[in-house]
Parts: C-alpha cells; sequence; structure tokens
C-alpha cells in the first residue's frame, strides 16, 4: 500500500486542536441501485447499447466511468442521476476521467456527502435521497448545465492566462475546455506526449522547490492539452506554491465550477515532504489574516482546508469569501458542502420531510413552454405527446441545444434523456407556470420558471 504524508495535524494544523470530523464517505460508497425508477410515461429510459456498469465504482483511485472512450452506465443509475458524459460537455479530460489520464491522480474529495440531504427539494425523502452527493448535478453535467442556460457562472477573481491556449478563466474550464478544438487522432497523441514532457518536467521542478520552472513547464503543458481540466489546478497550486494567491484564486475558482476538487492523496504527492506543504499553507493563512478584506485569500484557503479534510475551517473560509465576495457562487456552494460534511451537519433539517410540493401531472407538462436563463437570454422548452422534447438557448452570444426523450418516474420526476446526458428535476406547479429545478443541485438553487407559450 502507498503511504501519503500526513495532513499538517496534531496541534500544528490549522485552528489547533482535534481534527473535525469530516464523514470520509468515499465516493466508491455511494448504492446507486438502491431503487429502479419505472417510467410511466411515454416511454422508458433507452436501455442496453452500453453494456453494464456497476454504479457502485463511482469514484475510487482511477477516477469514475472507467475508460474515457468506453462507458457503461446501468439503467439504474441512468434512472437515479444527472450525468452528461459525451466529450461535447467536457473537453477530453473530464474530472471523473483523471485518475485514467494521470497516474499520479488518487481522487478527489470523498465530502458532501449527507443522510436524506437532496438538495432543495426536502420532500424528495428515500432510499435515493440518502447520500445524495452535493453538487453532483452541476458537476455530473459539466458544460451543459452553464451552455443549456440552467446555471450562470461568473469568475469573481481575475487570472493569469495561458500563453497560446483558447482557455478563458472568465468561464467553468468543463465549458472552456469543450470548445478547445480536437484535431485528428495523430495531432491528439502528439499533443497528449507533449503534455506530458512538459508536466513531468514541471513536477520535477515543483519537488525540488523550482516554482518559477514548475509554472513555465505546466504553462507548456496547458498550452499542449487546454482541455485537460487536472491541469489547471495543478497551475493553481504551482501559483500557491510561489504565494501567487489571488492568482492561485483566479485559476481555482473555475476549476471548482466544474467538478470537486483534489483528494489529499493527489495534492501531497506533487510535495517532498508535507512540511514543505505545511510551510506554505501557513504563508498562506498569514496573508489572509493580514489582508481580511480579501476574499480570493478567504477563498484559496477554504480550498485547502477542504482538501486537508478541516471542514469546520473549510465552512468558515468559504462563509467569508462569500460575504466579502457575492458574485463568488462557487464559494457559497463549497460553504454549504463543509457544513453539511460535519457531524452536525444535519442540524438544519427539519425532524420530518416537507409535504410533497403540487407537481405538473404529465398531462399537463405537454405543450411550449418559455423561461429566462439566470445570466440573461431564453430557454424554449417543448414536450410533446410523442416522448420527446427539444430544449433550446439562445443568450450572451451563444446557443445550446439539447433533444431527447422525456417520461416521469414513480415519484413524479420529470426525466429528461438525450444520447449522452439526462437531466432528472422536479416539475412543480406555481399557478400556471411550472418551476423546474434539478435534483441534487446546490442549496437554495432556485431552478427555472417556466410559462406555457
Amino acid at each position: 500500500m502507498v503511504g501519503y504524508p500526513n495532513r499538517p495535524g496534531a496541534g500544528n494544523r490549522p485552528g489547533g486542536g482535534n481534527r473535525f470530523g469530516d464523514r470520509q464517505i468515499g465516493l466508491g460508497d455511494v448504492n446507486s441501485n438502491r431503487r429502479n425508477n419505472a417510467l410511466t410515461r411515454p416511454s422508458q429510459l433507452p436501455a442496453g447499447g452500453r453494456g453494464n456498469w456497476n454504479a457502485n465504482n463511482w469514484g475510487g483511485n482511477r477516477g469514475i466511468w472507467g475508460n474515457n472512450t468506453n462507458i457503461n452506465i446501468d439503467n439504474n443509475f441512468r434512472n437515479n442521476n444527472n450525468f452528461g458524459y459525451g466529450p461535447n460537455h467536457w473537453g477530453g479530460h473530464p474530472w471523473w476521467g483523471a485518475g485514467h489520464a494521470h497516474g499520479w491522480h488518487h481522487g478527489h474529495w470523498g465530502h458532501g456527502w449527507n443522510h436524506g440531504w437532496c438538495g432543495g427539494n426536502w420532500w424528495y425523502d428515500d432510499d435515493f435521497g440518502e447520500g445524495f452527493m452535493w453538487g453532483m448535478a452541476a458537476w455530473g453535467l459539466g458544460s451543459m448545465i452553464y451552455n443549456m442556460g440552467y446555471q450562470s457562472y461568473s469568475n469573481p477573481y481575475p487570472a493569469p492566462p495561458v500563453e497560446n491556449t483558447t482557455v478563458v478563466y472568465t468561464q467553468p474550464l468543463s465549458v472552456s475546455a469543450s470548445a478547445s478544438p480536437s484535431g485528428d487522432e495523430q495531432t491528439l497523441a502528439r499533443a497528449e506526449d507533449k503534455s506530458t514532457d512538459a508536466l513531468d518536467a514541471s513536477r520535477a521542478a515543483f519537488k525540488s522547490g523550482d516554482y518559477t520552472t514548475a509554472l513555465r513547464k505546466a504553462d507548456e503543458a496547458i498550452a499542449a492539452t487546454p482541455d485537460d481540466v487536472t491541469l489547471h489546478e495543478y497551475r493553481a497550486l504551482v501559483l500557491f506554491a510561489l504565494g501567487r494567491f489571488s492568482d492561485a484564486a483566479g485559476v481555482l475558482n473555475p476549476v471548482l465550477a466544474s467538478g470537486p476538487g483534489w483528494g489529499w492523496e493527489t495534492m501531497i504527492g506533487f510535495y517532498d515532504s508535507s512540511t514543505t506543504y505545511t510551510s506554505q499553507l501557513r504563508r498562506l493563512e498569514t496573508w489572509v489574516k493580514n489582508s481580511p478584506s480579501k476574499a480570493e485569500g478567504h477563498f484559496l484557503l477554504g480550498y485547502h482546508y477542504l482538501t486537508c479534510g478541516y471542514m469546520e475551517n473549510a465552512y468558515d473560509q468559504f462563509g467569508k469569501a462569500a460575504e466579502l465576495q457575492p458574485a463568488d457562487s462557487i464559494s457559497r456552494q463549497l460553504r454549504d458542502l463543509a457544513k453539511n460534511s460535519l457531524p452536525d451537519g444535519d442540524k438544519d433539517e427539519p425532524d420530518e420531510p416537507a409535504p410533497k410540493p403540487d407537481l405538473v401531472p404529465s398531462d399537463k407538462l405537454v405543450g411550449a413552454w418559455t423561461a429566462k436563463a439566470p445570466a440573461g437570454g431564453k430557454i424554449a422548452f417543448t414536450l410533446g405527446e410523442d416522448g420527446n422534447f427539444t430544449w433550446n438557448f439562445t443568450g450572451g452570444g451563444q446557443t445550446g441545444e439539447m433533444k431527447g426523450t422525456w417520461g416521469i418516474d414513480d415519484k413524479g420526476l420529470l426525466i429528461l434523456t438525450a444520447d449522452d446526458s439526462q437531466m432528472i428535476s422536479s416539475a412543480v406547479r406555481e399557478g400556471d407556470a411550472m418551476r423546474f429545478q434539478l435534483i441534487g443541485g446546490p442549496s437554495g438553487d432556485p431552478g427555472l420558471l417556466f410559462t406555457k407559450g
């Protein structure tokens, strides 16, 4: 078994005292096969054709979904989760395949579990709701959640650009990565080789403490494969090691808008020892203490506390960042993740689930709906009697389209299934309007308000 250096702790850890419980339930402990949502109309979700993927393999040391080009997802998982696994949603290196792209990648956060918590849908309380991971809706759908107009994003912190790339740190990395040109197979292979060589040189320089060279070579690796989201998280780590904390926050924010951060084993593997990392963490703590009004410092410190597993400290820092910078939606969401990972994170939950809301019946769903997107623009959503749907978004100089089949499961949830993605939502009646809200989104997600016509 590989041994990893200890986290800063035992009186030397942030805040002193005992380490806070972080509910270290690995992603691999999810059992998505607890029940099989039976669609009652107009048709079943597509079955077969992709093998039998064991949803209990969610996570682990090699990412999830295995080989990026051979994805097997069984129907129980299809019926129970929001997901998007096509390259058009992620670019070439989604977070859940990082372990297959990089041997040094040992997994992501295992935080965010909370018994019976399912975003804002308290009424949806059964075995599926138990242990449903915070953020799975956004982190599972990739760029689709933004390109379809459901969710908006704005990076509140400026970030240094990488030369010779199309990556823009003003967008979630899943969005900018999916926009990167793919090229033919030989071109991609050459780019991968170039990126790997540059990254190997960067890692060697990083471990020796030559962070300037490490940054230069990291930028070369990203220039070769700008769609590799993991490399951008590494770039943020190099900037952190250089003491360029504001720059690190600017790079990291759109990374965390796209997927969970590294676990401790992944991050500490870049260092020669935990002592080196701890000294850099202390430097960041001092900087934050001396610059208490800088939201980016609190955000970056919250990220490192979360990676270390210090959930209460992470909760405090993300909370301060969100208060100082209201545009930092990622800090708000990670604040909630940290809170719901604390031993008493359930204390705000009601003793009894709220009454089930008035869901729009299936026959009333049929027709053309429109909604305003959070960042501006319009969504046109049509549900046909034949069981097909179309979703079109226009706004901000971009367009997005999704087509597929729709159905209602045994809980009355609306399931939209396309060739390489699925969205599960509640469709709650509000007068003559419909509140469309993804299951598994962050707490406080308002969803979209659709009206007929």
